[in-house]
């Protein structure tokens, strides 16, 4: 139940389509053409666990998204194959219905994600198909985490989170993070990934923000911190560069809305055909209790 809760809440890419293409001004009269339709994906495997993929269509760029409206964007009844190369599984579609919404998720029952392996996705729906390949890395777990006592006198209750980590000497390490608290499910972080481009091979410390969900509002003044109390788990996943790039331009166009000097960013992909990501996620975790 845990874990259908945490895919329930992370439509990462239904919420960036409803924040990237309604909060333009509406002062803009720039005749800009209507998208082609397309599908897009948010699929994910991780060791141990099923895959799983949510899959929706594409917005027009000025159209009016209401989320009383989210249900029109879940494609229905499509074909969806997850395959490592010996065994594919079709994912069985199931629908949750939360605060009125139909929400449609495809599970791959029957195969499990294991590290190094290569797992193909190939989709058909509405006339369409897409196709998509992601790979399971090789953990490389944090050494320790701590926690600092925040010196803010407006937050006494409050503390950071620090880690350390031992980067391999071979460039190229990509990485994404959650934490949760307590019993809470896990949440990425503002800036979720990270890549060794400056500190390959060498061990560091570093602060590591509290991951929220993106459906909250943030309170600047405290982001990024925990209480006293809290029992932290962090989540560290070894990722690829696709993967990895699909979230760093995702973030950094979420984090640019509203800024009329920011430049636009093309949000990467590796689905063929469509939008979106199917990414393997290699986690180790990290628990610590912070004392009251």
């Amino acid at each position: 139940m845990k874990k259908n809760k945490s895919i329930i809440q992370s439509f990462t890419l239904l919420i960036a389509v409803a924040i990237l293409f309604s909060s333009c001004e509406k002062n803009i009269s720039i005749d800009v053409p209507a998208p082609p339709d397309k599908l897009v994906v948010e699929g994910f495997i991780e060791t141990g666990s099923f895959p799983y993929v949510i899959l929706t269509k594409n917005s027009a760029y000025y159209s009016t998204f209401n989320l009383t409206d989210i249900n029109k964007y879940f494609v229905h009844d499509a074909v969806v194959k997850v395959s490592d190369g010996t065994d594919t599984v079709t994912l069985q579609e199931i629908i949750y219905d939360t605060a009125g919404v139909q929400i449609s998720v495809y599970f791959g029952f029957g195969l499990l994600g294991q590290v190094g392996k290569t797992y193909s996705l190939h989709i058909e729906a509405e006339g369409k198909t897409v196709d998509a390949v992601t790979t399971i890395l090789p953990s490389i777990p944090l050494d320790s985490i701590w926690v600092t006592y925040n010196e803010n006198p407006d937050f006494p209750d409050k503390v950071r989170l620090y880690c350390q980590l031992s980067d391999p000497a071979q460039l190229g390490q990509y990485v994404r993070y959650f934490t949760k608290v307590d019993t809470e499910v896990f949440e990425p972080g503002l800036n979720s990934v990270f890549d060794d481009v400056l500190i390959n091979g060498t061990t560091f410390k570093f602060p590591l923000d509290r991951g929220y969900n993106r459906n909250d509002s943030i309170d600047f003044d405290s982001y990024g911190l925990f209480n006293k109390g809290d029992t932290i788990t962090v989540k560290w996943c070894n990722i690829e560069k696709a993967h990895f790039d699909f979230w760093r331009t995702l973030e950094f166009s979420l984090g640019s809305q509203g800024n009329p000097f920011s430049s636009p960013l093309e949000i990467k992909s590796n689905i063929v055909g469509g939008l979106g990501i199917w990414g393997g996620y290699s986690p180790s975790f990290k628990t610590i209790i912070v004392p009251q």
